[in-house]
């Protein structure tokens, strides 16, 4: 299922969202950006759950079938999309297995998910007897997930799914959004201002601010840009593609292969060859001029200095390139100042942690 949306919609109080979007047939689509930005206005507009007026602009399909033009408006039910809210809505009334089996006997649309396929991916068999009140707000978020998915859901939209979850339960629930997310052939759309939920899970992004597209495409492609790490902070972080090269089993360690270089991971379960997305976050890269000797860090990339970041705040983000991909590293002014960096310098960048996030979809 894509997804296509021409949207110009007035609100009474001034706010205009004007956009122009595409939702790809797979992997997850975020709409990323601060609050008051419009972002869960366009998901629930995509989702039929709100429609506009006569004086707005809204042309909004799906393949062949229009959902909403001048004179077409195709129900939220009839669309085929579970919608997953911030605020689980589940029954309270029901057990865990009692909301996912209402959700089966209603099917909107009929799928070929297998049901005990999906209680693996979320892991959801050990809460099947539970009360709705005796899950954690993880949990809870979970058995909504599947319940949708098992609705017959052909995109699922998510709503700052995790907004409400405290740091520790947002940590745990994120690979299983993984898991789903590699697992199933069907879009989802994910609204977040979380920057780290976005480089964990994204595919493809749009940035929105004051109701308009700042920026858009690949999470590969934006991560690792100033622009949009500029107000992220200690969470400022570069996503890059590696490859499995090969496994050291006497240290436990795995060997990527970044752009002709390697980076040491955790990661002997995955398969030599096989192509993954690792997260490096700009506070854990530090920069030297001269290739470091006898350090505890594994990690040291040669790298050319791209660009600098213009605040007015005692630290700064250095913008990296290897190659064909970038990774940036946030520093202080003044070793800025002491090291003389310039733009086309060779660097060392030396890589205290990674993260893997996911294996590659094929997008």
């Amino acid at each position: 299922m894509e997804i296509t949306a021409d949207i110009h919609l007035t609100r009474n109080a001034g706010f205009i969202l004007d956009v122009d979007i595409t939702v790809r047939p797979r992997g997850i689509t975020a709409l990323y950006g601060p609050s008051g930005s419009g972002k869960s206005t366009l998901l629930r507009l995509l989702a039929g759950l709100e429609r506009g007026t006569d004086k707005d602009r809204i042309r909004i399909t799906s393949e062949n079938t229009v959902w909403q033009d001048e004179t077409t408006f195709v129900p939220p039910e009839k669309r085929g999309i579970g919608f997953v809210f911030q605020q689980q809505q589940l029954f309270p009334h029901l057990t865990v297995q009692g909301n996912l089996h209402f959700a089966l006997n209603r099917q909107h649309t009929q799928n070929d998910l297998d049901a005990d396929q999906v209680y693996e991916w979320l892991h959801l068999m050990p809460l099947m007897g539970k009360e709705i009140y005796q899950l954690s707000g993880g949990e809870a978020q979970r058995v909504a997930i599947a319940r949708v998915l098992l609705n017959g859901a052909k995109c699922i939209l998510l709503d700052e799914p995790l907004g409400s979850i405290d740091t520790a339960s947002r940590s745990r629930i994120l690979p299983y959004l993984d898991r789903l997310h590699r697992n199933l052939q069907i879009p989802m759309v994910y609204v977040t201002h979380s920057y780290e939920e976005i480089t964990y899970l994204a595919d493809y992004l749009f940035v929105l601010d004051e109701g308009k597209i700042k920026s858009k495409g690949s999470l590969l492609e934006l991560s690792s840009t100033l622009e949009l790490n500029s107000v992220e902070g200690e969470s400022a972080a570069a996503v890059i593609q590696c490859t499995v090269a090969k496994h050291d089993l006497t240290y436990h360690l795995s060997e990527l292969d970044f752009e002709g270089a390697t980076i040491f991971v955790n990661a002997e379960n995955y398969r030599v060859d096989e192509s993954l997305r690792v997260r490096i976050p700009a506070r854990d890269v530090s920069i030297a001029t001269t290739q470091p000797d006898n350090s505890s860090i594994l990690n040291v990339l040669e790298v050319e200095v791209v660009s600098f970041e213009e605040n007015p705040g005692p630290s700064v983000l250095v913008r990296l390139r290897r190659n064909k991909q970038f990774i940036l590293a946030r520093i202080t002014k003044k070793s800025l100042n002491i090291l003389n960096l310039q733009r086309g310098q060779k660097v060392y960048a030396q890589i205290k942690s990674v993260a893997l996030l996911m294996e590659n979809t094929g997008e």
